[in-house]
């Protein structure tokens, strides 16, 4: 679930919801009978997904493979019949990997060579190869091209083509500044060749000379990452001074009148990446209902994780996700099981996706919106499971997505019915990116979480434990109370939206 960097971003400047108070001070509901068989199921799927036999769950390994097809099972074991478009349970999502391999850097100022020692530049590229000869080489400060932030640094500079060099920090006291991510994308939009991010430190250049070096996953059909790159504050040095821009301040680059410059010189990069296609599934299972061309219903839940983590030697070398997803998948089994089983069914189709390749950056899901197993426009809703074994029975109902969908009435009745408490802090929709129904968000459908995992408290505190490491495994507490809870309100919230007398999507 969700990178770390940015989650913990996020949750640092998160004021706490003292939920730990709150569960303390509320009345327990009364455990329903049947939670404690859901709990003991739960439990059993999550030993499974999370067992070391399944090496982590990554995509396009044994494991991963293994994981897909115990899910497959276990959505005909609950009665689901085959959803994918294919007829079977499974949907191939066509993957592949890039590597950096060999990367050349030449820089011409003022017509002589700069020379830049070859561990201080990093640099990647999604072609196998990849040459940018003789273009021209720009300065951008801190790369702040916005109106809002009041810099408007590339104002009547022609970047097409270029080498740009920026800072990716931001000023200290500037209120308002895309990310850097933003401003290099902008750039690369207004035809720039390559932009290259420059370390304001040591710690910082090891840190992005680490991350350039890692293996990249997209969707072989995808929009690669544009050229870019990184540069240690030694390199930057050398290149300033020979560009005489040594005397440019921090103070300078934040002034509102700060423009790009052109320095007198030339880059030539040459990066070499190698392609590894492979691929993975969605496991897709349907119920059917009674009225398919009333639409249908979509559960989702991301059955991958990192795999094998630690380098050999290591004492656990492998990060099994047990809460990070098998939990989610577990649930998604069980919400399957207790929909299939209800006296009448449904009236809308109910899918139930268990997505491949969210830790990648949730390209599994952004598959399955591309090509979905029934059309985009007959999907009413979509409600996602991630990270749901953290909180314990009687939590209160949050929701990741509440106030952005017309769901909350839905959600807040079925939370009623069950007798639990309602969080309706907005706090959590700061996520919605990071996780799998952001992919149906951006064309247009609604998509939540909802359930005790989405108050900020406890999942910060996961974030803060074992999130990502070996230790999430089956040596931690699994908390299942709470996700047997959760599963009773997302059968009847299931049932609800099915309904086309109780929902009816938004027109889009």
């Amino acid at each position: 679930m969700l990178p770390m960097r940015a989650m913990g971003r996020l949750l640092s400047t998160t004021p706490p919801l003292l939920l730990s108070a709150l569960i303390a001070t509320q009345p327990l509901a009364a455990r329903a009978p049947s939670d404690a068989a859901v709990e003991a199921r739960l439990r059993g799927h999550v030993e499974t997904l999370a067992a070391d036999a399944m090496e982590g769950r990554k995509p396009g390994t044994e494991g991963g493979n293994m994981a897909a097809a115990y899910i497959a099972r276990a959505f005909a074991a609950v009665g689901l019949k085959a959803g994918a478009t294919d007829g079977s349970y499974y949907m191939p999502v066509a993957l592949v990997e890039r590597r950096p391999a060999d990367t050349k850097a030449e820089w011409r100022i003022s017509g002589a060579v700069v020379r830049v020692d070859a561990d201080t530049v990093a640099l990647r590229a999604a072609a196998p190869e990849t040459r940018i000869m003789d273009a021209p080489l720009i300065f951008g400060g801190y790369g702040i091209d916005d109106e809002k932030a009041g810099i408007r640094s590339f104002d009547g500079v022609d970047v097409r083509g270029a080498v740009v060099l920026i800072f990716g920090d931001t000023p200290p006291g500037l209120d308002h500044a895309p990310g850097y991510t933003a401003r290099r994308d902008a750039l690369i939009a207004s035809g720039a060749a390559a932009v290259i991010r420059i370390a304001p430190d040591d710690k910082k250049w090891a840190d992005f000379d680490k991350a350039l070096a890692e293996p990249e996953n997209d969707l072989a059909d995808g929009t690669p990452e544009p050229t870019r790159g990184a540069m240690a504050p030694a390199a930057w040095a050398k290149l300033a001074k020979a560009g005489k821009l040594d005397g440019i301040t921090a103070a300078d680059m934040a002034r509102p009148e700060f423009r790009a410059v052109r320095i007198d010189g030339t880059a030539s990069l040459n990066i070499a990446t190698s392609l590894r296609p492979y691929r993975s599934w969605n496991v897709v299972g349907r119920l059917a209902g009674s009225d398919p061309a009333a639409g249908a219903l979509l559960y989702l839940a991301h059955w991958d994780h990192l795999g094998i983590c630690r380098p050999e030697g290591a004492a656990d070398r492998i990060c099994n996700g047990a809460v990070d997803n098998a939990s989610g998948v577990a649930m998604i089994i069980e919400v399957a099981r207790g929909l299939a089983a209800a006296k009448k069914p449904p009236v809308r189709d109910i899918y139930f996706v268990a997505t491949t390749a969210e830790e990648m950056g949730l390209l599994g899901a952004h598959a399955l919106a591309k090509a979905p197993p029934v059309p985009a426009e007959r999907i009413a809703a979509v409600l996602n499971f991630d990270t749901v074994a953290i909180a314990p029975r009687a939590t209160p109902v949050a929701t990741l997505g509440r106030g952005q969908t017309p769901l909350d009435p839905l959600i807040d009745a079925a939370a009623r019915r069950q007798g639990r408490r309602i969080n309706a802090s907005t706090d959590a929709n700061a996520l919605t990116p990071r996780q799998d129904g952001w992919a149906f968000t951006q064309i247009g459908v609604p998509a939540v979480m909802v359930g005790g995992s989405l108050n900020l408290d406890l999942l910060k505190a996961y974030l803060g434990g074992e999130y990502h490491k070996p230790g999430d495994d089956l040596a931690q507490p699994i908390v299942l109370d709470g996700v047997a809870e959760d599963v009773r309100l997302h059968v009847t919230l299931g049932q609800m939206i099915a309904d086309p007398k109780r929902y009816q999507p938004p027109p889009r």
